[in-house]
């Protein structure tokens, strides 16, 4: 897609801008936080929409509403999403996409506009909106999918596409542990849910996507939730809600959570930890963000099926990188092993407002070297 390029300099200049502040305090101690907090405040609020060439296919159930939802780890294996998402059984007649981590312009995904570039290759309705801007190439695998390139906008976001028209869009915005993403992954912004109102023809609907906090406590996840489902109060139109909750049930980011994430992972019986992992919903260490739901009326149960959407990988973990070299080295036949165990079920659909549906995850496009680290997940909507 074609790109603004004034927006490219001023995403550079920001990035330029905040590199001289070493923490998010000293950021907003700064002379300079006014004018950057009002131009920041701009570039990430903006929701940007496209439409196809031509009208898109009709549906292939009208009295169906089938959906996805892929956290496609910013993009950066466009070309096998792509491709899934055209071609694969159980993703390519979908009426609605619901993508987590979605970049705009950064060179780990080529420096595309990955929602804009998927709606136009699949001939659909495309909305994106921007979590955070970027100020390095990212982490983990990232810079090796960079290349040496360097960003354009920098920004890193969720996006829907869609069969039908999308119609107002809105950010609410939730609460996000800001000074850790600026102090330790660089990054400036905040956790949103985008919500778009789909205009399907006699059958309108909200649909929701949102990508919750992964390092802090199952307590800081509600409260997101919380303020999600709340902004949601007074919506009488049914309502698909779709993401990565993060919903691993460990409470990151204390003093303890290190040893206690790794006793779960290496003490706890198989049968009792897969369904602790795979099914965060239920249980007494169960994520009390599904209680939020519940209180707001939301059902998930119809749509998910209990496979596991993410393999834990040890090396991405702040909490072992932490950990001195010979440390490591000496740990690492056991991490290996309790590596194995650790199957998380993070993605997860949730309606509110209609009769009923069912849902599963599929197989075999995520892990290592293939689309994405997450598993795409589908539901129908009746």
């Amino acid at each position: 897609m074609s790109r603004d390029p004034a927006q490219v300099e001023e995403s550079r200049a920001l990035k330029q801008a905040l590199d001289a502040f070493p923490s998010l305090a000293a950021l907003h101690a700064s002379s300079a936080w006014p004018a950057l907090e009002a131009r920041l405040a701009r570039l990430l609020s903006a929701v940007r929409s496209t439409a196809p060439a031509a009208p898109p296919r009709p549906p292939r159930d009208p009295a169906r509403l089938r959906a996805v939802h892929w956290n496609i780890e910013h993009g950066n294996r466009y070309q096998q999403i792509a491709e899934a998402l055209a071609t694969h059984p159980d993703l390519r007649e979908a009426d609605l996409f619901f993508l987590n981590e979605a970049d705009v312009g950064m060179a780990r995904s080529g420096n595309r506009d990955v929602a804009a570039d998927l709606g136009a290759a699949l001939g659909l309705h495309s909305a994106w909106a921007p979590l955070f801007l970027e100020t390095t190439s990212g982490r983990d695998d990232d810079p090796a999918s960079a290349a040496g390139r360097g960003n354009e906008e920098a920004l890193f976001g969720l996006g829907l596409l869609s069969r039908y028209p999308i119609g107002a869009t809105r950010v609410i915005e939730l609460p996000s542990p800001q000074p850790l993403q600026f102090e330790v992954e660089r990054m400036v912004g905040r956790h949103i849910a985008l919500a778009a109102a789909i205009e399907r023809p006699g059958a309108p609907f909200v649909a929701v996507s949102t990508h919750l906090e992964v390092h802090r406590t199952r307590a800081h996840r509600a409260a997101q939730v919380r303020v999600l489902v709340e902004s949601l109060r007074d919506e009488r139109r049914p309502i698909v809600l779709a993401g990565d909750f993060n919903s691993h049930t460990f409470d990151r980011g204390l003093w303890h959570s290190p040893l206690s994430g790794a006793l779960a992972l290496m003490l706890w019986p198989g049968g009792a930890l897969t369904r602790r992992l795979s099914r965060p919903d239920r249980g007494p260490v169960r994520e009390p963000l599904f209680d939020e739901l519940r209180r707001a009326d939301f059902v998930w149960a119809p749509y998910n099926d209990d496979t596991p959407t993410l393999q834990i990988r040890f090396e991405r973990l702040d909490e072992v990188r932490a950990l001195p070299a010979p440390l490591r080295t000496v740990a690492r036949r056991v991490l290996d092993w309790a590596e194995r165990r650790g199957r998380l079920r993070l993605d997860w659909f949730a309606g509110r407002g209609w009769r009923g549906g069912s849902g599963f995850a599929v197989r075999g496009l995520d892990g290592p070297g293939r689309a994405s680290d997450h598993a795409p997940l589908v539901a129908e909507f009746i």
